[in-house]
């Protein structure tokens, strides 16, 4: 290559397709007929048939492993892993890794066959990009007659730049040593690229053939295989160097993410499925191919030097801050979340709003849809009905503490949490604990703040709805069998426990239950009714509704460990313990938290 002096090219080993074939990556990567690899690579946007490809052969432009050829007499297919040198000393089999002048058939016949590897996918990618030219003919369309001339400096430009290729890269054998390198060790290796970054699959035996070889892996595990590895005997066949892996490594690294579409969107495709990542398709497959080869090549530097490489996508260019902070990305589960947050993707709720019940409930949704305009979920807020203020407020012997140990493991997570309950038994001894509560996942900032927390005056229905209201959903649900007056409804208000009079009272005109969900609908549709005397705006149901819409709004999930950790320190989530000590230069942005 121009511009890099030897020391730091790796060279092709002698005999290198033969080394292949006995010790290097048969089991998982076998190798691929040339139509095999003609549709491999088609599939990955690099459009070559299998005619194409032994044309390149013999111009010595792209060369496969092996070829085989077909002996004279009666022959058993050639076994991998290769246990002698028979095809080899007969002439069956030819090690065409190096590129140099060996034995081509004119044309494709039933009496030889090439064999690539996968990995050979980004030199053919090298290749066909100086190779297929694009030509804009319109200009030769309204040309008033044919213009031989155009056609033959066209013809010259071409010629120009295959003599600068042969003087940039006379032996063309760098990047096709990186293709035999990574084949080399894919039995160690390509398990770990085939991972969504928490769990890899391994191959564990089997046999596979076709009309010219057998390939048995019965006996063959990986884990094995992994346990005896010693990546010495590979730095000794391909001769490597620090400086020569490291620049193997970058070459392929940086070729990858030229070639890959979705290259800044790799922090989030790493986490996705290898099954589903196999389903993309052109240019985006082939980067993925490449991207195992690049990544293998790392994990050997790793464990040959000790040196933790740049990230295949992190090779180039100047990163100023890293999103997340490397030290974050040891922990998979961790560097997804901040990956999601970056993307817009996390689909943990921003607040969760803990409702008394569930008619609370129904009524909430409703509003949701009919004033706010879409449903709870798409506003990123998540509802849970306690089932009572007995749940919110715990027991004599566990006074408070569930309810506040949840509100602080939501917030340690950044989950707003808002609190909406009925005045009755020791709802408002919580809201009072809740302002004294501090942290115990956080030393810095108390659970939460006392605003999050509402307690109705009264109750749900007779703080957000008129008695008139009241009484009128109370007549619709009875069918108009019974009557209820305002004067009714203001009785059951004064009672001690006005919730349990309104029931009573049902129960005595009707003879039925009080449906609280049927109730619930029809005082929401009392709300939206245009005869309604209260604006809805200022019920304060709606107020306080409004609020919780705000702070799922202002709550961007953090993207770096830095904002979490300013997020949780700040008076966002509960109030300060300690005064915060903003970082040197910082101004106060517009949104609350920060990502």
């Amino acid at each position: 290559m121009a511009g890099v002096s030897e020391d730091r090219l790796i060279a092709m080993p002698a005999g290198a397709g033969k080394i292949l074939l006995e010790r290097g990556g048969i089991h998982l990567c076998a190798l691929l007929k040339a139509d095999n690899f003609s549709k491999f690579s088609t599939e990955r946007g690099l459009r070559v048939s299998a005619e194409r490809l032994l044309t390149l052969e013999r111009l010595g432009l792209f060369s496969p492993l092996v070829r085989l050829r077909s002996p004279n007499i009666e022959r058993k297919p050639l076994s991998l892993p290769l246990r002698d040198n028979e095809w080899f000393d007969r002439g069956w089999a030819i090690d065409t890794a190096d590129g140099g002048e060996h034995w081509v058939s004119d044309q494709r016949t039933n009496d030889s066959e090439a064999y690539y590897s996968r990995f050979q996918i980004a030199s053919l990618d090298f290749v066909l990009s100086e190779y297929d030219f694009t030509v804009q003919l319109e200009k030769f369309v309204h040309a008033p007659k044919f213009d031989a001339r155009a056609w033959t400096k066209i013809g010259r430009q071409l010629f120009k730049i295959y003599e600068t290729r042969n003087r940039v890269d006379g032996t063309h054998l760098f990047r096709p040593t990186i293709d035999a390198l990574c084949q080399y060790i894919s039995d160690r290796y390509y398990p770990h690229t085939q991972t969504n970054m928490r769990s890899m699959s391994v191959f564990s035996g089997g046999f596979s053939f076709d009309e010219w070889t057998i390939t048995n892996s019965r006996k063959w595990e990986w884990e094995d295989y992994a346990r005896s590895w010693n990546p010495r005997e590979t730095e000794e066949t391909f001769g490597l160097t620090p400086a020569k892996l490291k620049h193997a490594y970058e070459a392929l690294a940086g070729q990858q993410s030229q070639v890959d579409p979705l290259s800044n969107w790799h922090k989030l495709v790493q986490f996705v499925s290898p099954r589903e990542r196999d389903r993309l398709k052109g240019a985006a497959l082939a980067a993925e191919t490449m991207r195992s080869g690049a990544l293998m090549l790392r994990l050997l530097h790793k464990e040959l030097y000790g040196e933790d490489l740049n990230h295949p996508n992190e090779v180039y260019g100047t990163i100023i801050t890293h999103m997340p902070e490397l030290n974050i990305r040891s922990d998979a589960r961790r560097y997804l979340e901040f990956v999601v947050n970056q993307f817009d993707l996390n689909p943990r709720p921003k607040l969760t709003l803990f409702l008394e019940g569930q008619s609370e409930a129904v009524a909430v949704n409703a509003i949701f849809e009919r004033y706010f305009g879409a449903s709870v979920g798409t506003h990123a807020i998540e509802i849970i009905v306690l089932g009572g203020v007995d749940n919110a407020t715990g027991t004599k012997d566990d006074r408070f503490r569930a309810i506040l140990r949840l509100v602080d493991y939501l917030h340690h997570h950044q989950t707003f949490t808002f609190l909406i309950l009925d005045n009755e038994n020791s709802a408002a001894k919580l809201k009072a604990a809740a302002h004294k509560a501090k942290s115990t996942l956080h030393a810095k900032r108390f659970v939460t703040r006392p605003e999050y927390l509402k307690v109705w005056r009264d109750s749900f229905e007779f703080d957000n709805f008129s008695a008139t209201e009241i009484a009128t959903a109370l007549r619709r649900l009875a069918g108009g069998s019974s009557q209820f007056s305002s004067a009714d409804i203001a009785v059951c208000k004064r009672d001690k426990l006005p919730g349990a009079a309104l029931t009573a009272l049902y129960r005595e005109r009707t003879g039925h239950n009080l449906n609280k969900l049927d109730l619930a609908r029809e005082l929401t549709e009392c709300m939206f009714e245009a005869s309604s005397r209260r604006a809805i705006g200022n019920r304060p149901l709606i107020r306080v509704l409004e609020r919780v819409v705000k702070l799922a709004a202002l709550n961007p999930f953090p993207t770096m460990a830095e904002s979490w950790e300013y997020n949780q320190t700040s008076s966002y989530l509960g109030k300060t313990r300690e005064r915060i000590k903003r970082p040197a230069g910082f101004r106060r942005s517009s949104s609350r938290n920060r990502r």
